[in-house]
């Protein structure tokens, strides 16, 4: 079932792309995404029991304010920046997110850093450099958006991991999925984009929805370190999806970076060297 979600969400940005190519804005199609993935979330949140209206006040505000403004913004960087580089390259450059969470928790949280910390650390930061020096591009707005989403989603793991000890995790995982509802449909709107798609291309974005679906189904009969580290292979499955459907192409040394990205993923994982925070689920 993990196995399945990350095969899932390995789609995300293939389909993004598909969503833009039909006639989708950027806000259109995540408020398309995360008000189906809301919808979806709140129906198996009361299935299971975590009504996630019998939250305190308090944590419901906070919850729904990680959504809205944390969440979105992590989301929004990552779907614009997708607009102009390669899903290749995105999804790579989004996959450092587990070494920064170890340097932050590292300077804010005085976490201890061990030398698989830093060997983790040098080949991601390695990679990225690997990544963006080997592609064609001039530096430009989108490759910032594309390293200012792991950044912001960083930020979202260490703030949840705190919120959310304390609430259901599926109940939570609804909310935050209902802020980030709002906060797109509410841009969607301003940019006159609050439309349902046209065609079908348009719907691309409903797989993940099955996604989420299978990873809190399989998260329990795994467990999370196990699910985290199936879960690593969602980058490499997107990089063969953008190279076959959207004929993306990287060069040697592009290579040679993913590849320093997902052993510096998997360094991380398979050590447990980092507590993880909100479920994989809400990428």
């Amino acid at each position: 079932m993990v196995l399945g979600s990350a095969t899932g969400f390995a789609t995300l940005a293939i389909f993004a792309k598909v969503a833009y190519a039909s006639g989708l804005g950027t806000e259109q199609t995540l408020a398309f995404r995360f008000l189906l993935a809301s919808i979806g979330m709140l129906v198996l949140a009361l299935v299971i029991g975590q009504n996630p209206l019998r939250l305190n006040r308090k944590r419901l505000v906070t919850l729904l304010a990680l959504g809205g403004l944390v969440y979105t913004g992590q989301s929004l960087t990552y779907f614009v920046a997708l607009r102009s580089l390669p899903a290749s390259l995105v999804v790579l450059i989004a996959y450092i997110y587990p070494s920064l969470v170890v340097v932050a928790g590292w300077l804010f949280l005085r976490r201890t850093v061990s030398r698989w910390h830093w060997l983790a650390l040098a080949a991601s930061f390695a990679g990225v450099a690997l990544l963006v020096g080997g592609t064609r591009f001039e530096f430009s707005w989108a490759l910032v958006l594309a390293i200012a989403s792991p950044t912001i989603y960083t930020g979202y793991i260490l703030i949840g991991e705190r919120v959310m000890t304390s609430v259901p995790a599926v109940a939570a995982s609804a909310v935050i999925m209902s802020g980030a509802a709002l906060a797109f449909c509410l841009l969607a709107a301003l940019n006159h984009e609050l439309a349902l798609p046209r065609n079908a291309n348009g719907w691309a974005v409903f797989p993940t929805m099955v996604a989420i679906s299978l990873f809190m189904a399989g998260l329990p009969r795994v467990g999370a370190a196990r699910a985290a580290l199936i879960s690593t292979v969602e980058p490499v499955m997107t990089v063969v999806l953008a190279v076959v459907l959207l004929g993306d192409r990287l060069s040697v040394v592009q290579v040679m970076g993913g590849v320093l990205v997902l052993l510096a993923v998997i360094l991380v994982q398979a050590a447990h060297l980092w507590r993880p925070g909100p479920p994989n689920a809400l990428k």
